[in-house]
């Protein structure tokens, strides 16, 4: 019984076969992979992605980078971070990192690729307005930032990825 699908032989998948499924008591056909992940799996690879991305950052700002930070920016740096401003910022990018990066990730090379993207747009804008707009920002600064962006919001999807592809599965 092939041809078009009607209100009486919905496609597979559809929303009048989901419809259909939830008035009809029958179980949906879709495996575990396509269907909304729960609310409880968004808000754990969100937790996931904010502990990886704020060990990173903290190591990365905190540690590995902080001398070049503080030789290139001299006193452009604060010497301690607006907790408003850093908090705001990672509140918005853990929801756009988790959304973009992890949800919308088919495999964990997709969430690779897909966070890599985020974080060269995200950081990319950040450091090249800064670059066009405020006189003597140090050019060194811009790939490597740009650079810790793209693998920082990479890693951060994949945590997320994961543990949402795992609680998706129990």
């Amino acid at each position: 019984m092939g041809g078009r699908p009607s209100a009486k032989n919905p496609r597979r998948g559809s929303v009048a076969s989901r419809q259909s499924a939830v008035m009809t008591g029958v179980p949906d056909e879709r495996p575990a992979s396509q269907m909304a992940p729960s609310l409880g799996a968004i808000l754990a690879a969100g937790g996931a992605v904010a502990a990886v991305m704020l060990v990173l950052d903290l190591t990365w700002l905190g540690y590995i980078a902080l001398d070049m930070y503080k030789s290139q920016l001299g006193d452009l740096m604060r010497p301690q971070p607006d907790v408003l401003a850093a908090g705001l910022f990672y509140a918005m990018y853990v929801v756009a990192t988790t959304a973009y990066g992890a949800m919308g990730a088919k495999t964990v090379g997709h969430a690779v690729s897909r966070g890599g993207a985020l974080g060269l747009v995200a950081y990319g804008t950040y450091e090249l307005t800064n670059w066009a707009v405020i006189a003597g920002w140090p050019v060194m600064l811009v790939p490597a930032d740009i650079a810790w962006g793209v693998a920082l919001t990479a890693i951060s999807s994949v945590a997320g990825h994961i543990v949402l592809t795992r609680m998706s599965r129990l």
